[in-house]
Formats: structure tokens, C-alpha cells, sequence
């Protein structure tokens, strides 16, 4: 149960991060929002397959 609600939170972070990716392709600095994007899809992408 703990390592499903791990993954589950893991997917959570890579939505959120894809999300943002998103939205900042339409506002007005796009490259501000894509590299803020980057800091959670890699946070929930290393949490979900990195060291345990």
C-alpha cells in the first residue's frame, strides 16, 4: 500500500510538472514557465525510479 501511494504521488508531481509545461506554452514567457516545469516532472521522475 505505501509503495502504491508513493508511486501515486510520484504521478501527481509528473502531472503537475506536464501541466505547467502546459499552460506556460501560452503565456507571455514561455521559456520561464518550461524551466519551471522541469523541477517537479524531475522530482516526481526521481522519486518514482531513483535510489530507494
Amino acid at each position: 500500500m505505501q509503495k502504491a501511494a508513493a508511486y501515486a504521488i510520484s504521478v501527481g508531481l509528473v502531472g503537475f510538472g506536464v501541466w505547467i509545461l502546459i499552460a506556460g506554452l501560452s503565456s507571455s514567457v514561455p521559456a520561464l514557465w518550461i524551466c519551471l516545469a522541469l523541477i517537479p516532472i524531475a522530482v516526481g521522475l526521481l522519486s518514482a525510479f531513483g535510489p530507494t
